[in-house]
């Protein structure tokens, strides 16, 4: 009995050890991230025309996130910012050190507002499209008021864009039938199944590039907008390093390792861009609490 009983007491006292010594890592993990100014962040959001998660973000991008690495000679930590709102409040406070993203409305205010400076943008030119069935008698823009409207959701970047469109049409969005849906693929689907009269979908989705292939109509396609915007923190990063990895970028398309590795994150190539671009976005968008009322 006492022999059991000392056996017992010992592993207590063992894994009492272990447990304060797996606190006392994680605590001392946590100062030392505290400390560590070198710890660099790439943010990374696909928006509502993908539905990847986490570990598939991840694995898309790991090649490219190598690339961008060797071009700023610095270790980056990989995240994928799916939270709308964890998103722009790490933009806001500048966590992040680089960002790419599918929507660029977020990206255009942190260009213009919280210290970041655009790097690069997609060469393929995006638009947001008006799109219905091709037995439609909706022929313009001007003929959507009053009909069963379904966009991605609701204040999103795509939202937005439409929002636009529509009010430099006289239209206000926010008095018409209008529904949204996250999957742009579904948008495409209520629609050829009659349940509404026009979609509003990205160029750059599945549902944007094969409608007409499919039959259907654009009645309408926005000025060209940012695709893909890649942004960087002027706080984190030298303008050494990002204009050498805008040079590495803008070269990916010149050798076939490149031009695969483009691919699988679906991109067709890079180019370069200005902050202005991104100003004149959001000017054009307006401000989203205005788009509210």
């Amino acid at each position: 009995m006492r022999s059991g009983a000392i056996g017992r007491r010992a592993w207590v006292d063992l894994l009492c050890v272990m447990a304060f010594a797996v606190s006392a890592n994680a605590l001392a993990q946590r100062s030392a991230s505290k400390e560590d100014h070198g710890q660099l962040i790439f943010a990374i959001n696909e928006g509502g025309s993908g539905n990847l998660d986490a570990t598939e973000i991840f694995l898309r991008y790991e090649d490219f996130v190598k690339i961008v690495e060797k071009a700023i000679g610095a270790h980056l930590t990989l995240v994928a910012a799916r939270d709308l709102q964890v998103f722009q409040r790490s933009l806001e406070t500048g966590a992040y050190a680089l960002v790419l993203s599918r929507p660029a409305d977020l990206l255009a205010l942190a260009v213009r507002d919280y210290g970041y400076q655009p790097v690069v943008v997609s060469r393929e030119p995006a638009h947001a499209l008006f799109i219905v069935n091709k037995d439609s008698p909706i022929k313009t823009i001007t003929d959507v008021r009053g009909k069963r409207i379904v966009t991605p959701d609701r204040y999103a970047y795509m939202w937005r864009v439409a929002n636009a469109m529509l009010r430099d049409n006289q239209i206000i969005m926010v008095r018409e039938q209008v529904k949204s849906m996250r999957d742009q693929a579904a948008i495409a689907w209520s629609l050829e199944n009659n349940f509404f009269d026009v979609g509003v979908v990205a160029s750059w989705s599945a549902a944007g590039r094969t409608w007409e292939k499919r039959g259907g109509r654009v009645i309408a396609s926005s000025h060209e907008i940012p695709n893909t915007p890649l942004i960087a923190s002027r706080r984190k990063l030298s303008q050494l390093q990002i204009s050498k990895l805008s040079d590495v970028l803008i070269a990916l398309d010149s050798t076939e390792e490149g031009k695969a590795m483009l691919k699988k994150i679906n991109v067709e190539a890079f180019k370069p861009t200005t902050p202005q671009t991104f100003v004149d976005l959001l000017t054009w968008l307006g401000p989203l609490e205005v788009a509210r009322e």
